[in-house]
């Protein structure tokens, strides 16, 4: 059974990722097991000391799963044309691990804009040595507009790219 696991970027609970990410679970098939982390807010301030000699408990899992995890989906907002600070906390505690390093990871930039945190996401993942393919990146700009006002998507042509997407990872 394939395993992804999804981090989504934002820290609003009803943001229009973690709507995007549960129409990317709805639509894998039954034999891929699909976790969603959105917990970011939970997570220490990371600290380059404690980092490799003794990381929280908290690090230590989120860690593992990642390393356990076939593929891993981001999917993120732009803040202030960058990455979210609490997304780029967790990958800051991944610095000093192997975790990412070729990993698959699957890249979804939903926002106003989001072209620039779109780009710079790409480069902190290659960076930590993640398998980048453009078949599995998505950027959704306009990303409100997509989506009712219960996060439903509306528009069909997001729906076939998610769809598609979807097919990309499992």
């Amino acid at each position: 059974m394939k395993t992804i696991f999804a981090i989504v970027g934002s820290a609003n609970a009803h943001s229009s990722n973690h709507h995007i990410v549960n129409y990317i679970q709805q639509h894998v098939n039954a034999t891929t097991h699909f976790t969603t982390f959105d917990r970011l807010k939970e997570l220490p301030h990371f600290d380059p000391e404690e980092s490799q000699s003794h990381p929280p408990i908290e690090i230590i899992a989120l860690r593992q799963v990642i390393n356990d995890a076939d593929l891993i989906l981001i999917s993120s907002p732009e803040y202030i044309f960058s990455v979210p600070s609490g997304l780029k906390n967790l990958l800051e505690w991944c610095v000093a691990t192997t975790v990412f390093t070729d990993k698959p990871v699957s890249i979804i930039t939903a926002a106003a804009q989001g072209e620039t945190a779109h780009a710079e996401l790409q480069r902190i993942m290659q960076g930590l040595g993640a398998q980048i393919d453009e078949k599995r990146n998505l950027l959704i700009p306009g990303v409100k507009g997509k989506l009712d006002a219960t996060g439903e998507i509306w528009d069909e042509q997001l729906k076939l790219e998610l769809e598609k997407l979807a097919q990309s990872i499992i």
